[in-house]
């Protein structure tokens, strides 16, 4: 079998666990979109899983799941998941054990824990090809045809035969990613959460440059960025005082794009200055996530 690994968004030692910055995580759903040919409503943009992750639903009998990704990416392990992996369990985590579809959050962790245990995606190396392991070249034009024919729900009994459940079902317990996942979902996101968070303030403290004398215009613009994606990204870090997260980014957004501000100043004494310690207090509420979740990979990796 031939092994062969391709990168795509991830660079050598980037985890599937955890995004590692605000910005990536913005750059990658675009790229992954322009790669793909999926519309966003067809992958997640959830950051807890450093990547976008498509969306199996329902075909009709004969269509195909992913007949719109371009055929060129079809070598993607991500678009080959078996059905247990590509689904949501309903699980009894309602009120009074009710039971409610998986989260996306808890979904994006089981996938990202065993695409990565199972050597689907390599940290250092990337992902495997999958056509690759079948003898399908996406680089030739005439397997690349050959792909497309199948997509369009064409035969080809050698494309329906592919399973990753030869490279996944290797654990003795098959449920272990899914007990993994329920018990990491509420440390991963505090984590992930206190990244996102340390990564903008990044932005934010270096959108003024006192030497340059950075134009007020663009610092507005910079901020006003800031606030767009972390109204998106932050939006369920719970706070103290009435403004929810989402509310607090949108008047931020608003005071940035709108506000009157004489000088650069005022602006920074202002809008930046909320910004950055709205941003600060959740970096340091929440880093004690970041660092328990790294001691456990250094234990495990051990």
């Amino acid at each position: 079998m031939d092994i062969k690994r391709r990168r795509m968004l991830t660079e050598p030692g980037d985890t599937l666990l955890l995004s590692k910055s605000s910005m990536d995580t913005a750059f990658r759903f675009t790229e992954w979109q322009e790669a793909t040919g999926l519309t966003p409503n067809r992958f997640t943009a959830d950051p807890i899983c450093s990547v976008p992750l498509p969306i199996y639903t329902q075909v009709a009998a004969g269509a195909r799941q992913f007949s719109a990704v371009k055929p060129e990416i079809m070598w993607h392990p991500l678009f080959w998941l078996p059905p247990r992996l590509a689904g949501r369990y309903n699980l009894p985590s309602g009120p009074d054990g009710a039971l409610e579809v998986e989260s996306t959050t808890m979904w994006s962790i089981r996938v990202a824990l065993e695409l990565t245990a199972s050597g689907l995606y390599s940290i250092e190396d990337g992902w495997l090809d999958i056509l690759a392991t079948v003898g399908i070249d996406v680089e030739n034009e005439i397997d690349l045809a050959r792909v497309e024919e199948w997509q369009s729900g064409g035969v080809d009994d050698l494309l329906d035969s592919i399973d990753l459940d030869l490279y996944l079902a290797l654990e003795t317990n098959p449920n272990w990613a899914l007990q993994s996942a329920m018990a990491l979902a509420e440390p991963a996101t505090q984590a992930q959460w206190a990244i996102l968070a340390d990564s903008l303030m990044e932005v934010v403290m270096d959108s003024y440059d006192a030497e340059e004398n950075t134009p007020l215009a663009e610092v507005r613009k910079t901020i006003a960025v800031v606030a767009s994606l972390a109204g998106v990204q932050l939006d369920e870090v719970p706070t103290d005082d009435e403004e929810p997260a989402e509310e607090f980014w949108a008047r931020i957004e608003l005071e940035s794009r709108d506000g009157i501000y004489a000088t650069v100043q005022e602006f920074l004494e202002g809008p930046a200055t909320e910004a950055l310690g709205w941003l600060t207090l959740t970096r340091d509420t929440y880093w004690e996530s970041v660092e328990d979740l790294q001691s456990l990979q250094t234990t495990q990796a051990a």
